[in-house]
């Protein structure tokens, strides 16, 4: 399902991460001197729940990229089955841990590791979040990977999958993904208000899609 050794760059690129610590503000998270993930952004991720969690009784939950937590937190708010999440750097899943874990009814399982590390079992969860880090020039390399190894085994038929996208079009390279993997897919417009974005905001607009794919099969 998924690879047990990472690429010479992956191994690089994680490394560099792991050196830089993680800083929680009254703004977000930085990794280093960068900010990575925003308080501001809830609004965002709580639609990336919605979509994915409707017409389901109390669903098992996926994230990969635990990060600040945003998304955790506002699945928490609903009653789910189980909540897993994969974070590789231990600053961020403890601190993470630190704020989440009494805000759910169920355990709360972090895989400190890598995705690509992870072993995880088929068939397992009805809903995936995925918002990653990935070294530079294989972000859409990577999508495809998760998505064929462990995003279509890992999901229920009638599972849903979402990634964090910044901007109004989805790549033709990511499309394609989509198209070939799962039943159907669609995108959800969503802008951030002005008067909500951070002092030091990095990402490169305050527009933003939710992408929902369905794996093919009953529920």
């Amino acid at each position: 399902m998924t690879r047990k050794v990472l690429s010479r760059v992956h191994q690089r690129h994680i490394a560099a991460l792991l050196d830089q610590p993680a800083v929680i503000d009254a703004e977000g998270l930085r990794i280093g001197s960068q900010y990575v993930m925003f308080f501001a952004e809830a609004d965002l991720m709580g639609e990336h729940v919605a979509h994915l969690t409707e017409g389901f009784s109390r669903p098992d939950v996926l994230e990969v990229g635990l990060g600040l937590g945003v998304f955790a937190a506002q699945l928490s708010k609903r009653e789910v089955g189980s909540y897993t999440a994969i974070e590789p750097h231990p600053g961020v899943a403890l601190a993470a841990r630190m704020r989440l874990v009494e805000a759910f009814d169920t355990p709360m399982r972090v895989h400190v590791d890598p995705w690509q590390l992870v072993r995880l079992p088929t068939s397992a969860f009805d809903a995936i979040m995925y918002d990653t880090w990935p070294p530079d020039g294989h972000a859409d390399l990577d999508f495809a990977e998760f998505v064929a190894n462990l995003a279509i085994p890992c999901l229920r038929p009638g599972g849903r999958f979402s990634f964090f996208h910044s901007g109004t079009a989805i790549s033709p390279a990511r499309r394609a993904v989509l198209d070939r993997h799962f039943a159907e897919w669609t995108a959800h417009p969503h802008t951030m208000p002005a008067e909500q974005t951070p002092l030091h905001w990095t990402k490169p607009s305050r527009d933003f899609l939710i992408p929902i794919a369905t794996k093919g099969g009953a529920r």
